[in-house]
C-alpha cells in the first residue's frame, strides 16, 4: 500500500509595457497604473541590503513554488512512507508474535536491540538508516500513531501515519520540536517492552484471528449489534455460502452462517446490511434489524478507523449512500470492464 506523489515547479513571466498616444479623448485608468505600480514593486531587483534569505522569501512570494519547496515537500513525502512502512511491520510482527505493546507512548529507534525492533528488522522493513520514532497505542497495545524521521538526516523532516488530530501540524514541525512536545530528550528512549497477548477460549486454546494482511480482528467486547456486522463481513471474507456480494443486501433470521469464526453469531431477526469498501477489500459494514428502531445501527470496520455516520439511523446512513429502502444493490461484474 506504498504510494508515491511527483510534484513539478511551475515558474511564471510576467511583462508589462505601459504607453500612450498622447490623445486628449484617451485617458488612463487609475487602476491599471495602480496595478502596474505594485508589479513594478513586487518585481523589483534586491537591495545592497536584502539579504539572500530575504531575497529567497520574496522570491518564493512572486513566484509562488520554487525548486526548494520541491525538494522539501519530497522529503517529507519520503518521510511519510517511512512511517506508514514502520507501523504496518509493526502490526505484523505483532500478529506473528501474539504480543502487544506495554506503555501509551513509546520513544525508540529501528536500530534498536529490544523484542520489537529486532523482529521487524529481521522479517518485514530493515532501512538502511536509522529511524527514530515516536509511537502512540491504542486499548489493544497496537500502534495507533507513528511519528518518524531519519537519524541521518540533518534537516530533519518529520513523517506521520495514523489516527492523530493534530497530523498536519506534526508534519510542519523539526524533529526535535516533536521531541520537545512529548517531553523526550533526543536519544534517551524509552524502548519498546512487549507483553503476551493470546486470547483463549475456555480449553486454553489461542482464538487469534487476523486477515490475510496480518490485520487483527478485535470481537472481544463487541455489544450483539457490532458482532453481527463484524459477522455479515467475515461471511464475505472466509465463508462457504456462496452468497452474492451485495453493497447493499439482506440477511434472513434463518440464513445460516459458514465462516470458521472464534466467536458464536448472536441470535437476530431479519437484517438488512451495508457494506462499504476499501480499495477492493471490505472497509466498513453497517446493519439494522428490521423489526427494530432505525437508530439500533450495527458496525465493524475492517480498514481504519471510519467515525463518520458512528450516531446515525439506519435512514441516515441510506441517505448517505444514496441507497432507497428495499431497493438492494448487488454487485455486478460488468462493473470491472
Amino acid at each position: 500500500m506504498n504510494r508515491r506523489a511527483l510534484t513539478c515547479a511551475l515558474a511564471v513571466l510576467l511583462t508589462v509595457s505601459v504607453f500612450g498616444c498622447g490623445r486628449e479623448d484617451k485617458r488612463a485608468d487609475p487602476e491599471e497604473n495602480t496595478t502596474a505600480a505594485e508589479i513594478t514593486a513586487s518585481t523589483a531587483p534586491a537591495s545592497a541590503e536584502e539579504t539572500q534569505e530575504e531575497t529567497t522569501a520574496r522570491r518564493k512570494n512572486k513566484d509562488g513554488f520554487g525548486m526548494l519547496g520541491y525538494v522539501r515537500k519530497s522529503k517529507k513525502s519520503s518521510e511519510n512512507s517511512i512511517a506508514a512502512t514502520l507501523t504496518r511491520a509493526m502490526c505484523c510482527v505483532l500478529v506473528d508474535k501474539e504480543k502487544k505493546i506495554a506503555g501509551d507512548v513509546v520513544y525508540s529507534h529501528s536500530d534498536g536491540e529490544d523484542e520489537l525492533n529486532k523482529n521487524v528488522r529481521d522479517t518485514y522493513f530493515s532501512p538502511a538508516e536509522d529511524i527514530e520514532y515516536i509511537m502512540g497505542t491504542d486499548e489493544s497495545g497496537y500502534p495507533k500513531w507513528l511519528l518518524c524521521s531519519k537519524n541521518t538526516n540533518k534537516d530533519r523532516y518529520v513523517g506521520v501515519y495514523g489516527n492523530i488530530d493534530n497530523a498536519d501540524e506534526l508534519r510542519d514541525m523539526k524533529w526535535p520540536e516533536v521531541l520537545e512536545l512529548y517531553s523526550f530528550r533526543e536519544k534517551e528512549y524509552t524502548g519498546v517492552t512487549l507483553e503476551n497477548d493470546v486470547q483463549a477460549d475456555q480449553d486454553g486454546q489461542t482464538q487469534r484471528i487476523t486477515l490475510g494482511d496480518g490485520t487483527p480482528i478485535k470481537y472481544e467486547g463487541l455489544d450483539r449489534l457490532d458482532l453481527l456486522a463484524l459477522s455479515i463481513g467475515m461471511e464475505y471474507i472466509v465463508g462457504v455460502s456462496q452468497k452474492p456480494f451485495c453493497y447493499y443486501g439482506r440477511w434472513g433470521a434463518d440464513e445460516a452462517f459458514t465462516a470458521d469464526v472464534p466467536w458464536e453469531v448472536p441470535e437476530h431477526g431479519d437484517m438488512e446490511f451495508i457494506i462499504e469498501l476499501s480499495g477492493f477489500e471490505i472497509g466498513r459494514v453497517m446493519c439494522w434489524e428490521t423489526d427494530t428502531d432505525k437508530s439500533l445501527v450495527g458496525k465493524y470496520n475492517f480498514k481504519g478507523e471510519r467515525q463518520y455516520l458512528s450516531g446515525s439511523s439506519w435512514d441516515e446512513v441510506l441517505e448517505y449512500f444514496g441507497y432507497t429502502q428495499g431497493e438492494y444493490v448487488e454487485y455486478n461484474m460488468d462493473e470491472r470492464n
